[in-house]
């Protein structure tokens, strides 16, 4: 665990040293301040436009920065023969994945916390009521993005930088559409079709488990049970998204 760790900080001092990494905080930073410009503008919906728009950019932002920070760190170790000198020493492939992966999360605690921060800030100034809101959302923020980040690690074991960030986002955006694609699809009345899209549904993650902003919104309670049952899902998805990246790093040869 000491190697795993070890991997994890130092995976996170160099991501955090790259000057490109502050330039897109900044922007952001900029994109989350528009949401309290668009709750100005708002008529009566001024904390639910802010809440709505501010923790989707949060969001938005955080996977954006954070899976392309990430597919481009996996290459630059190959690029500059960092794993030649990792793998002859006392350090397997599943520890470097695992470190890897740690740091990444890492990124991904700082991002939100440095969006999320400003953007509580302000919505405590603007409307205070929205706060345990936006602090539930980002949590599950949180989890949506780590999962991301370890399928992102798997595409990146075995593909260039782009194809594999382009892979995650393209997962990122039928994840979270799965229910509207199969409902209509169900509607269409067609057996070949509705078996395909009944197999993606199970096979690729299901990211609308995660999505609370809609209830959060409008004050709708959440069960225990699904909270959990998203912490199990979450947990397995990652688990084994990892473990198969540490398998495809073992057949890399080096």
């Amino acid at each position: 665990m000491k190697i795993v760790w070890a991997i994890a900080i130092t995976n996170y001092k160099e991501i955090i040293r790259e000057r490109l990494l502050y330039g897109i905080l900044v922007i952001a930073a900029l994109f989350t301040a528009v949401s309290f410009f668009l709750a100005t503008v708002s008529l009566d919906q001024n904390a639910r436009v802010m809440q709505n728009t501010g923790v989707a950019a949060i969001h938005f932002m955080t996977l954006f920065i954070c899976v392309f920070v990430a597919t481009n760190s996996v290459h630059r170790d190959f690029e500059r023969r960092a794993l030649y000198f990792l793998f002859p020493k006392p350090i397997s492939r599943t520890q470097y994945i695992f470190g890897k992966y740690l740091g990444f999360v890492l990124l991904t605690l700082t991002t939100l916390a440095i969006l999320g921060g400003l953007f509580s800030v302000g919505a405590a100034f603007l409307s205070p009521s929205i706060l345990p809101a936006v602090g539930v959302n980002l949590l599950f923020s949180f989890l949506e993005i780590s999962l991301l980040l370890a399928v992102a690690l798997l595409f990146a074991s075995f593909t260039a930088p782009l194809n594999a960030a382009l892979y995650t986002l393209a997962l990122f955006v039928i994840g979270n559409g799965q229910s509207t694609i199969k409902n209509f699809v169900d509607k269409l009345d067609n057996n070949a079709l509705t078996y395909i899209t009944n197999g993606v549904y199970y096979l690729l993650p299901n990211l609308e488990k995660f999505n609370l902003r809609e209830a959060t919104l409008y004050d709708v309670r959440v069960p225990l049970a699904a909270i959990a049952w998203a912490l199990f899902y979450w947990l397995v998805f990652t688990s084994l998204s990892l473990y198969l990246a540490s398998r495809v790093m073992h057949k890399q040869e080096l």
